[in-house]
């Protein structure tokens, strides 16, 4: 295992996960909310990518052939498996009688340079309304090349909540949460199980986060009046964490004077194993959060699968929802629809297993993003009626509530809230869990838009 796969990868990891998912309708192209009041209206050219018999629908892939060397995994067919689901909803009505017209592209996440070829392919080049898919740029620059820079709707994952501050409002939404408001639900979870009480916790986070540390944890951790820790900003290089681990080792020596016995890791490359073993050798029984499930666990049964005792990441707590055998069983209306589409079995996330070249075909998680992608986005275009515009879409979003989603319990957007992902619960690491260890809950799930 190089140091630039743990760096690097859960980073991808993460971003690659599953989308969030809602609802086990059995409909999974259905919103719970009805379509506008003039849904009978005449159908016209209403705005870029939208005439009266279709909408130009962009979908990004990853191209898992350009990072084979450092993930072990894939979705599969991707396209075939969006297909499935753009013809459903074709078959089905369409969006208020229009067909989606899909536009496919697929790019190398390392970098950003293919991503933002991608943004200009698809805004400029095919004049699309909306792009939806697995679309990744650490930086925000091609999420927000979509959205804010070209005004084309995005429905995208892994997204952070300044990114979606600085696009026009609706524009660029989520099924998951953001990145900040899982902190800020971690937060609130850990305080009302009393997790903190009697502990000294330190924070560290790498510089791309230190904002999610000032505007989320530090109020939360002065609320519960805990003792506090040195706060560790480390500077990441894209190759070379050197410097990083001279800073961490500095941090260490500080929090062991300090008597710290508890870390809450913010962002996802620091969750990596660069950073937890050091810390977890170095502070014997440390208790550790983390903002960053999907990287966490990834990382995690990579440590566990390749023997390392004890699992650094044993007991690491966080905000999550359901588990992959969970969310399995809720897709399984999607999950009839592959299958009965393709004749191809969808194998269940706690049944795979690596091929000949030690790749996980991980098409459950392709169904699920797909199925939710063609469900959000119709759910929205029918809300905004049949004059469908940057405008109607907006109004839609703004004034949504609760939304049905394939594989959520619960799911809503508004006005300012534009990541729908709100069932939640604390949960941790249990390494014996599975072949490598998966998460094990410790409360039960909850509406976090009711809570908060």
């Amino acid at each position: 295992m190089t140091q630039f796969r743990w760096l690097v990868v859960p980073l991808l990891a993460s971003c690659l996960a599953l989308g969030a998912c809602g609802g086990d309708d059995d409909d999974s192209s259905s919103s719970t909310n009805a379509p506008g009041d003039g849904d009978k209206t005449e159908l016209t050219d209403s705005f870029r990518g939208v005439t009266a018999d279709a909408i130009k629908l962009g979908i990004v892939m990853v191209d898992y052939d350009c990072i084979a060397s450092v993930v072990d995994f894939n979705r599969g067919d991707q396209q075939a498996t969006y297909d499935v689901f753009v013809k459903d909803v074709n078959d089905n009505g369409g969006v208020l009688g229009r067909k989606i017209e899909p536009v496919y592209n697929t790019y190398c996440p390392i970098g950003n340079a293919e991503a933002l070829k991608t943004c200009t392919t698809m805004t400029q080049d095919e004049e699309v309304f909306a792009v939806v898919g697995v679309f990744i740029d650490f930086s925000g620059d091609a999420q927000l090349c979509l959205s804010r820079d070209n005004e084309t709707a995005h429905i995208g994952r892994e997204l952070e909540q300044a990114w979606i501050d600085e696009a026009p409002p609706g524009l660029l939404l989520t099924p998951q949460i953001a990145a900040e408001r899982r902190l800020s639900v971690l937060m609130d979870l850990v305080e009302k199980e009393k997790t903190l009480d009697g502990k000294t916790v330190a924070v560290i986070s790498d510089d791309d986060s230190q904002r999610r540390v000032e505007d989320v944890v530090d109020p939360a951790l002065d609320e519960l009046d805990v003792d506090r820790g040195s706060t560790a900003v480390i500077t990441l290089t894209d190759t070379d964490t050197s410097q990083g681990q001279t800073q961490l080792d500095s941090f260490l020596e500080k929090w062991k004077d300090e008597d710290v016995d508890t870390v809450v890791m913010v962002g996802l490359s620091i969750v990596s194993r660069t950073w937890v073993d050091k810390i977890a050798n170095a502070i014997p029984g440390v208790q550790l959060l983390t903002d960053s499930p999907s990287s966490a666990l990834a990382a995690a049964q990579d440590e566990q699968n390749s023997g390392e005792t004890p699992n650094a990441y044993d007991g690491i707590l966080t905000a999550f929802g359901k588990s992959a055998s969970e969310e399995f069983k809720f897709l399984q209306p999607c999950i009839k629809k592959f299958e009965d589409a393709t004749g191809e079995k969808v194998v269940a996330p706690q049944d795979l297993k690596p091929d000949a070249n030690g790749d996980r075909a991980e098409v459950w998680i392709a169904v699920s993003d797909a199925c939710t992608d063609m469900a959000m986005f119709k759910a929205i275009a029918e809300k905004a009626g049949p004059d469908l515009t940057n405008e109607s879409w907006t109004e839609a979003v703004n004034g949504y509530g609760e939304i049905d989603l394939p594989a959520q319990e619960f799911a809503s957007l508004g006005e300012g809230k534009y990541d729908a992902e709100d069932g939640f619960r604390l949960v941790e690491y249990d390494p014996k869990l599975g072949d490598g260890g998966d998460w094990s809950p410790l409360t039960e799930i909850v509406n976090t838009a009711e809570e908060g």
